[in-house]
């Protein structure tokens, strides 16, 4: 798909999961507050995060927890590569203090909706602010973020070099990255890097290492380091859902899960010198 289809399914994708309260990365339909609560749990989050003001924000749509390997520190100011319904910002909010600021970017109108009424319930409307926008075209001035953070995006987007440029050029001299995102020990077969099913599933559009971590190294970032894990019990295909259906469908469930584990998790950090 080109880059313009590409923002198409994601957008729409996304739109769907903001409406239904669902996940990106398993069942979308009738998911409870509990079914996000143990997703949140497995990928990092801490009983804290999962039951406190941001509980609501939780959509289950993480594959790790961006916020506590940012090490945020009161008054600093982060941006969010995909900020969806708001959960990392309403995590963030309560360390950066009320002197820090948190900027959310999304491309989809529903996220933001639903993260700008989060932010007003949680309290946190004065210090959390959420912009409409590309992450390949960050709304944000250059080099005034100490922190840009995201979880489980970057693997959408269809130019994740020019995503770490931008994230780079937002950064202050000294500021970092701590990234939660979908990475892959070998390439997607092409027929199934091209559906749209598995764009929205987190892994039609992921890198593999090498070239990952070789956009962050071209984009200027410096001591990058990362650990990761399987991936694949995130990604259970929801057979209610039409796009997981057809995928099934056409490449049969064993192959999916035989891919599954080709799938994993990353949580890197690196720095801007």
């Amino acid at each position: 798909m080109d880059k313009e289809r590409v923002h198409e399914v994601v957008k729409s994708g996304y739109a769907a999961v903001a409406r239904q309260s669902g996940g990106c990365c398993g069942p979308t339909a009738e998911q409870t507050t509990t079914a996000h609560a143990d997703t949140a749990a497995r990928i990092g989050y801490s009983k804290e995060d999962i039951s406190g003001t941001a509980a609501d924000a939780n959509l289950g749509l993480g594959c790790g927890n961006p916020t506590a390997l940012a090490s945020l520190k009161s008054g600093e100011t982060v941006v969010d590569l995909g900020s969806g319904a708001g959960f990392d910002a309403l995590l963030s909010a309560e360390k950066l203090g009320p002197e820090g600021r948190f900027i959310g970017v999304d491309m989809t109108p529903e996220m933001l909706e639903r993260a700008r009424t989060n932010a007003v319930n949680a309290g946190h409307a004065r210090t959390v602010e959420f912009r409409e926008g590309l992450i390949e075209n960050l709304p944000v001035a250059s080099e005034t973020v100490d922190v840009v953070i995201s979880n489980c995006v970057i693997n959408l987007s269809p130019d994740k070099a020019q995503v770490f440029r931008e994230a780079y050029r937002v950064l202050k001299p000294g500021g970092r990255v701590a990234v939660s995102d979908i990475v892959l020990s070998q390439p997607l077969p092409e027929e199934i890097a091209k559906m749209a099913a598995s764009w929205i599933a987190c892994v039609g559009g992921a890198s593999t290492e090498a070239e990952y971590l070789g956009h962050m190294r071209a984009a200027g970032f410096e001591n990058i380091e990362y650990t990761r894990k399987p991936a694949g019990p995130l990604l259970t295909p929801n057979l209610q859902d039409p796009m997981w259906k057809a995928a099934v469908e056409l490449i049969g469930e064993e192959r999916i899960n035989e891919l599954a584990e080709t799938v994993f998790s990353y949580s890197i950090t690196a720095e801007k010198k």
